[in-house]
């Protein structure tokens, strides 16, 4: 997976903080031009340039398929059948199981479209 897919999830996931986050320091303009620039396929280290948002912020999304510890393991181990929720256009990386009745991750919706998380069978 690239870097920028990974970070595209970690910028969308981040969102409601940033948002929240901008606007009470009046610089919530700077954060609407990157999401318009990262949606326009800008990189998202290239769009939020200037914008001094903590390194921590895109180590914080769940976890993508392949890369969660023995997720590539075969054998008869049983799993739980759970909820997945993921990018709804596949565009980032996003892919977090919702641990059963647990919050919903990043609220259910992808805040960089608009638009719901796509639901799918863990």
């Amino acid at each position: 997976m690239s870097d920028d897919r990974r970070m595209r999830a970690e910028f969308c996931s981040a969102l409601p903080w940033l948002v929240e986050d901008m606007a009470a320091q009046g610089t919530l303009a700077g954060l609407q031009d990157a999401m318009r620039a990262v949606l326009a396929e800008t990189p998202v280290r290239q769009a939020i340039a200037g914008l001094d948002i903590p390194p921590h912020v895109f180590e914080e999304a769940g976890p993508v398929r392949g890369e969660e510890p023995g997720d590539m393991a075969f054998g008869p181990e049983a799993r739980a059948s759970g909820e997945m929720y993921r990018c709804p256009d596949g565009w980032c990386g996003l892919n977090v199981v919702r641990t059963p009745g647990g919050e919903l991750p990043a609220g259910g919706r992808c805040w960089l479209r608009d638009r719901p998380l796509r639901v799918v069978e863990a």
